[in-house]
């Protein structure tokens, strides 16, 4: 018998054993691809793809790319465990701050911009602040080849600043150096997701706002706790309406979704412990589910449940980007069955699947993270390929962007106009991006899988 790790996106962290299998192939490669096979025969969402025996000709990644469904865009393997699992459990490599990256289009030429700056770290104290671009990390320009492993740089490391003034005859923004540089030390830092919260006063309403980052209870639920704290805080100061900034949070714990949601939906449905998701496998692990822990398995279905805090609100506001993605969109989806949810912004990623992490260290090194479920809403909403779209269409400009909090924000102000006029006149975005939008892997990777508590299996 063997026992297999298992790190749930979406959902939790599961051990399994089960009986080892003789190799069905031959080649170099034929345990790891034959261990590849037995575990995407019973994990895989698609599992209908996986062959009756492995090609243990193949390279582990080959063997592993070849069996998954055409369109599969999330599942991925990793020849290092200790480093896979380093990444999904440590906190970030940074100096503070969040970067948007960005490839200057018809060049190699990659730029990041601040999108915004966590407390009390070093970025802030160097003065780094939102819509800031860097151009350089210690002495090196970006490029498409360099950047993620310039960005996650640790110690000392000066960036080179740059500036972006719209070229009207090419109606594109040009970037150029300022001349500036800024040091600042990064290395593993974990900040409060509640990055920002304020209060505004309308003539008939109360408006709360919280800039939320990420999906994570932090070290002994510090974390959660001022999520919760800060809730409390809204309640006890009267607050009416309140509008959730998730426009660069790309998911996290479902533990903290779930809390969260208990917070704002209305409480009959705490209460009666109301479907919150539902989650969908393959015909063979559901079975296993069912037989082993029932129909009514937390692994199927997660509820709604009385929490430390409830802000009795009968709607709320979400903004969104194309960078809100995971459990951003599972509190989102969850909700809009029980409450009246106005999201604003532009389509989120559309990440409404979940993978399980598996491993074996007694046959090799390799790790992989196959699509394993899917989640749905009460009312069975799920495949929002597109990502989900907003209700009110609106976009910032991050060349030009209003500090976060700031009411004429334009995500902000079109839900401060909704509050205040029921309805909300619907403006043209005066900006296109010139530049072509680059992703982190790393942290994709590392905030798409969200670990909870053990669950015998």
């Amino acid at each position: 018998m063997k026992k297999l790790f298992s790190i749930a996106l979406l959902l939790f962290i599961v051990f399994i054993s089960c009986k080892e299998t003789p190799t069905s192939g031959s080649g170099e490669n034929a345990e790891v691809n034959d261990w590849i096979r037995d575990e995407m025969d019973l994990y895989y969402y698609w599992d209908q793809y996986v062959p009756d025996k492995a090609d243990g000709t193949l390279a582990p990644e080959i063997f592993y790319k070849s069996i998954q469904e055409p369109n599969d865009r999330f599942s991925f393997i990793s020849d290092d465990v200790q480093s896979l699992l380093d990444d999904l459990n440590g906190s970030s490599v940074s100096a503070g701050y969040s970067p948007a990256f960005g490839q200057i289009s018809g060049t190699d030429e990659v730029f990041i911009i601040v999108e915004f700056v966590y407390p009390d770290t070093p970025a802030a104290e160097e003065g780094l602040k939102r819509g800031d671009i860097i151009l350089g990390i210690n002495g090196t320009r970006l490029d498409t080849l360099n950047y993620i492993d310039l960005f996650y740089t640790e110690g000392s490391t000066s960036f080179t600043m740059g500036q972006a003034n719209f070229n009207e005859e090419q109606e594109r923004y040009i970037l150029t150096e300022t001349g500036e540089i800024i040091t600042a030390n990064a290395g593993q830092i974990e900040s409060d997701p509640v990055v920002y919260t304020s209060i505004i006063d309308t003539s008939a309403h109360k408006v709360g706002y919280m800039f939320y980052s990420r999906f994570t209870t932090g070290e002994e639920d510090v974390f959660l706790n001022s999520l919760n704290n800060a809730l409390i805080d809204f309640k006890n100061q009267g607050v009416t309406e309140l509008i959730v900034d998730l426009r660069y949070n790309p998911g996290g714990r479902v533990s903290v979704a779930t809390a969260f949601a208990n917070a704002l939906v209305p409480s009959i449905h705490t209460q009666n412990e109301d479907v919150f998701i539902e989650y969908e496998y393959n015909e063979e692990f559901t079975n296993a589910i069912v037989v082993q822990q029932g129909l009514d398995s937390p692994n199927l279905t997660t509820r709604f449940s009385e929490g430390v805090v409830n802000m009795g609100l009968d709607k709320v506001y979400f903004l969104i980007t194309g960078s809100s993605a995971s459990a951003s969109e599972l509190i989102i989806n969850g909700l809009e069955p029980y409450m009246d949810v106005y999201s604003i912004g532009t389509n989120t990623v559309g990440k409404f699947y979940g993978s399980f992490v598996l491993f074996d260290n007694d046959i090799s090194n390799y790790a992989i993270v196959p699509v394993s479920f899917k989640y749905l809403n009460a009312v069975g909403i799920t495949d929002f390929v597109k990502g989900l779209e907003p209700d009110f269409p609106a976009a910032e400009n991050l060349f030009e962007p209003y500090p976060i909090g700031d009411t004429n924000d334009p995500l902000f102000s079109t839900a401060i106009e909704h509050i205040v006029n029921g309805s909300v006149v619907t403006k043209s975005v005066p900006f296109s991006r010139e530049f072509i939008p680059l992703s982190d892997p790393i942290e994709l990777k590392k905030w798409n899988i969200l670990l909870d508590l053990p669950t015998k299996f």
